[in-house]
């Protein structure tokens, strides 16, 4: 997924002609490649910061606890459990059984997205998230949660991550001309300009809270 298109691209670098090397068709090899590289670096290879359109399922051994963290998602349709960890089915619960959240559930937001968790509703009819543990001392968990929702980080691109990706493509795009050599002759400077990170691309990345938070923490 691109978080920015070929037309911004042309625009970022002032570039109106579409020949071969700066054809939309190249410029989005390259977007596609600085966005995958973003998603990387947040710890988000299957999850992007623009949340898919159509609300999909996912499965999660369940906490045994009054409190479930799942992956970041802007919005979710269903929530169903099941009642042992052995069945095969999944019993649908009820959007007033549980609460979405995000954070800390001991200090949780139920205000601000992405979603990071649900937790049981005090007023619903379940006291925990059913256990994926089983089989005793093996050691192994088996799905016992079943979430449907749109997986992501927003309904849009944030816009630094747009303005990182643009940034980054320009230089890989001038890089590509040069044959990706550590080092370009520049005749407007008249001496050779080292290709590295650009302080500003990196504080956009590095300043950012965009790290995807890793599951498994109970």
């Amino acid at each position: 997924m691109a978080y920015a298109t070929a037309a911004e691209l042309r625009t970022q670098m002032n570039k109106t002609g579409t020949t071969e090397s700066g054809s939309d068709a190249n410029l989005t090899i390259v977007l596609d490649g600085v966005s995958q590289a973003i998603d990387r670096y947040f710890n988000r290879p299957n999850d992007w910061f623009v949340a898919l359109a159509v609300a999909t399922a996912r499965l999660y051994p369940g906490s045994g606890k009054a409190y479930q963290h799942i992956e970041e998602c802007i919005e979710i349709s269903a929530v169903a459990v099941k009642d042992s960890p052995s069945d095969s089915s999944y019993t649908s619960w009820a959007a007033t059984d549980y609460i979405k959240f995000t954070g800390d559930p001991r200090f949780p937001d139920f205000n601000s997205l992405p979603y990071t968790g649900i937790m049981i509703d005090p007023n619903g009819d379940y006291s925990v998230f059913t256990s994926g543990k089983y089989g005793g001392n093996l050691g192994r968990s088996v799905p016992t949660i079943q979430v449907t929702a749109k997986w992501g980080y927003a309904a849009t691109c944030p816009p630094v991550i747009k303005q990182a990706t643009l940034a980054l493509a320009a230089r890989w795009f001038k890089q590509g001309q040069g044959a990706w050599s550590d080092t370009l002759a520049s005749a407007d400077f008249g001496g050779l300009i080292y290709q590295k990170m650009n302080s500003d691309i990196r504080l956009m990345l590095e300043n950012t809270r965009f790290h995807k938070p890793a599951l498994g923490v109970r």
